[in-house]
């Protein structure tokens, strides 16, 4: 029996070890948009790089920048900043678990910290989130009256403060927190006044302070298109979106929505039940009036963490008044959802995987062309999983300098080259840093990234030269083997992934006024089934060696096919290769 005890325990660190291991995995990938840039701005300055006075930003700097005073290579500074955003919340349960002895608020510290968490969890360092998980920290000192020495109090008073600057909708978590202290506890003089004076002066602070993209966002609620959006509430299919999304992507929050909206009423707790309806209420309506938010994006995900906190935080600590049995099934409950949302998230970043892959493709072959600055066309490199944001020459930077400092390179895509006449403003001693920002090349941290003067390289700008005939000769396309499925579904478009190698001293080109594609036959039994096949651009200017995916239409019959994977020149003729592949195609 005393072994039983320790099971809670076990389980939950048992997931944030699994949550260790995948940010180790992962940690390429969580270079996604935003975190990229702080990252860089952190590893680049030396220090902490925070904006619009989200203080709480700097603690996910700690662990990069430690790395890097230490002199640790660009990999290890990169998988430990990924460690570090999982230390983070673990740090908290930890504290929450054996300091406070508040298990409720460590299970919970877990749950915020995964559901809702998609997007989010591959764009790691947003403020949002942190001061979600920071709030449960907020409230457990609060209701165990750690407060009464001034060290203690001003650490509640300082996590708070770290709240309330985490985002402008967190001011309603700090809310919420005092509001369900008092009705646990009563009115607790002294230290509810301190808190809720606390703030409503932060609140003040923090309107009269807003940044020019703050002032941005909230001159948005003066906008038609706002009106047009809180119109949107009265609209049957705007809610019929927003309950798909709720399904589809926050399966585990409509259950505990329901495990807290029964626990409140099963015990008639009006006060309790009008804190937790009207706080969701309040959120939703600050959402959704301002954006158009019933689509699923990572945009509206970081919008809606608060409210995966107020519900999370509602059920966890209503299981407080449940029978011992009961608890357990609930505690067991959080375990599945928490485990479920590990495999979910890492799933869900099979594109992103793909993402990364790619990328770094394009790096090495670039790093083989030699030079520092590449410029690529956004059509040859577009695929689905591609998503190409702003942030893509931080994140080339980075993928580049894991291999030395001497092999740092930046692509941008010849959209940035020319927006708001960026190419006008370029030179040999600058680049793009992201697509408003044209930076110095001696900007850059020496130690982890070296770039050499010079001007853009384009890879899409090679000529045809030659006849087909010739360069088909020395050009090879196969499927490469280690990326081939198990089968294929009828009817289906797929991708495959091609070794391409060119040994002719000229390049094949890229640019779509050459006409140059990949493309396909397809047989059964030796009979032609398919010549002409879906046409793919080459990503880029091709002269030896090259992996890139293809995309290919599966026949509408089940059976075993044989496809060979070719190159054509629209209106010269084909590559005519031979060397092909055999594919499963089921129903």
């Amino acid at each position: 029996m005393r072994f039983l005890k320790f099971i809670p325990a076990f389980a939950l660190h048992g997931i944030f070890v699994l949550l260790m291991l995948m940010s180790v995995i992962l940690y390429k990938e969580r270079l996604f948009a935003d975190a990229s840039y702080y990252l860089f701005k952190a590893i680049n300055s030396g220090f902490f790089h925070v904006e619009h006075g989200r203080l709480v930003l700097g603690i996910s700097q700690l662990a990069p920048l430690l790395a890097s005073y230490l002199h640790f290579p660009m990999q290890w500074v990169l998988i430990i900043a990924s460690m570090g955003h999982e230390l983070f919340y673990y740090s908290i349960f930890l504290f929450l678990f054996y300091r406070l002895n508040d298990r409720r608020g460590a299970i919970a510290v877990l749950l915020i910290h995964l559901i809702g968490q998609l997007w989010l969890y591959y764009s790691p360092m947003l403020e949002i989130c942190y001061g979600a998980a920071l709030a449960v920290l907020f409230y457990a000192l609060l209701s165990k009256e750690k407060y009464k020495s001034d060290v203690s109090l001003v650490l509640l008073l300082l996590i708070q403060w770290f709240v309330m600057t985490s985002h402008p909708e967190n001011f309603i978590l700090i809310a919420v927190g005092i509001g369900y202290d008092y009705l646990k506890r009563g009115f607790q003089k002294n230290i509810h006044l301190t808190t809720f004076l606390f703030l409503c002066i932060g609140f003040l602070i923090e309107i009269s302070t807003f940044s020019a993209y703050e002032v941005g966002h909230a001159s948005q609620l003066m906008t038609n298109e706002t009106v047009g959006n809180f119109k949107n509430l009265f609209s049957i299919p705007y809610w019929r979106g927003i309950e798909e999304t709720a399904r589809n992507f926050y399966p585990d929050l409509l259950i505990l929505f329901f495990v807290a909206f029964y626990s409140i009423l099963k015990r008639h707790a009006i006060k309790e039940f009008i804190l937790f309806i009207g706080s969701v209420a309040l959120l939703l309506l600050m959402v959704h009036a301002t954006f158009a938010a019933n689509d699923f994006n990572r945009y509206n995900e970081s919008l809606h963490s608060p409210l995966v906190f107020i519900i999370v935080f509602f059920a966890v600590y209503e299981s407080f008044h449940w029978k011992k049995k009961h608890q357990m099934t609930f505690f067991v409950l959080c375990c599945g959802i928490a485990l479920l949302r590990v495999f979910w998230i890492y799933d869900y970043g099979k594109p992103l995987r793909l993402r990364m892959a790619q990328m770094d493709r394009l790096v090495d072959y670039a790093q083989n062309i030699g030079g520092s600055k590449f410029l690529i066309n956004s059509d040859n490199y577009h695929s689905d999983y591609t998503s190409i944001t702003w942030a893509n020459p931080i994140e080339t930077l980075f993928c580049s300098a894991i291999d030395g400092k001497e092999q740092s390179l930046s692509i941008a895509t010849e959209g940035e080259y020319k927006f708001n006449k960026n190419h006008k403003f370029l030179n040999d001693t600058n680049y793009i840093f992201r697509r408003f920002e044209i930076e110095p090349i001696d900007f850059l941290n020496g130690q982890y990234f070296v770039f050499e003067q010079g001007h853009y390289h384009y890879l899409n700008s090679a000529r045809l030269e030659g006849d087909i005939a010739t360069l088909s000769k020395n050009v090879s396309v196969k499927q490469d083997w280690r990326h081939v499925k198990e089968f294929y579904k009828t009817g289906d478009t797929a991708l495959i992934r091609l070794h391409l190698h060119n040994k002719n001293d000229v390049y094949l080109p890229s640019k779509e006024d050459q006409k140059l594609y990949l493309s396909y036959h397809l047989y059964q039994n030796d009979e032609l089934i398919e010549w002409n096949g879906i046409r793919t651009l080459l990503e880029v200017d091709l002269r030896g060696e090259y992996w890139q995916d293809m995309r290919i239409a599966l026949p509408e019959e089940a059976g075993l096919y044989q496809i060979v994977p070719d190159i054509v020149v629209d209106g010269k003729g084909w590559f005519n290769l031979t060397e092909g592949t055999e594919i499963a195609v089921i129903y």
